[in-house]
């Protein structure tokens, strides 16, 4: 019962909704173990590299433990982006290494809130002749991309939900946001330099699995 001197029997409402959210929402079986999930997205670049990159398509990978309502693993995170006109045939990759950490809202419901820590390493490969040095190094064999990649670190949240499908399948719905800094990049052609951090924001669909 609300307590006499609360005069907001919405709010009450909505602590009773909370309280029960179980039953509303739908039981599951609550597992812990091993797991493992992918994605794709789209994902947009803000930032110093925003002056250089538009929008991409990132995929990822994850292996996890969940020994409660909280899990840890690691990923790896690849995408490639487009250049900006006129260069946008060209393109830069990016490939991420991250350990995460996720805390699950609602555990053992059908529909279950989640929001994920992350941080690791990141490296961004310019592919496209507007980025080989001149002149072009000695030691790169004819037909290798010349251009050397850019290392740095990053770190993110994410904010989603899973819908178990059934105990062991999943779908995964989110919005992510990262930071991330890097070695100097130089774009003499568009003239571009010294990129060294940036931002990425967008969203994921995917699966969740324990097997």
């Amino acid at each position: 019962m609300c307590p006499g001197h609360l005069r907001l029997p919405l709010t009450c409402a909505a602590l009773g909704l909370v309280i029960n959210a179980g039953p509303l929402l739908g039981q599951q079986e609550q597992r812990n173990g091993f797991g493992f999930s992918g994605s794709l997205g789209w994902s947009t670049i803000g930032g110093d590299y925003g002056d250089l990159i538009t929008s991409g398509i990132p995929g990822e990978g994850s292996i996890w433990y969940q020994p409660s309502w909280w899990r840890v693993g690691v990923s790896i995170h690849v995408a490639s982006y487009d250049v900006v006109e006129p260069f946008s045939s060209e393109s830069i990759s990016q490939v991420e290494f991250q350990l995460f950490g996720t805390f699950l809202f609602l555990r053992g419901n059908l529909f279950q809130p989640y929001a994920q820590v992350r941080a690791g390493t990141t490296r961004w490969r310019p592919e496209g002749p507007i980025f080989d040095p001149n002149p072009p190094p000695p030691d790169v064999p004819p037909g290798e991309n010349p251009a050397p990649g850019r290392d740095g670190f990053q770190g993110g949240l994410v904010i989603g939900s899973e819908f178990w499908v059934t105990k062991n399948f999943g779908i995964d719905v989110g919005g992510l946001f990262s930071a991330f800094s890097t070695e100097d990049l130089d774009v003499p052609i568009l003239g571009i330099t010294g990129l060294s951090s940036g931002s990425e924001l967008g969203f994921r669909v995917g699966v969740v699995w324990f097997p």
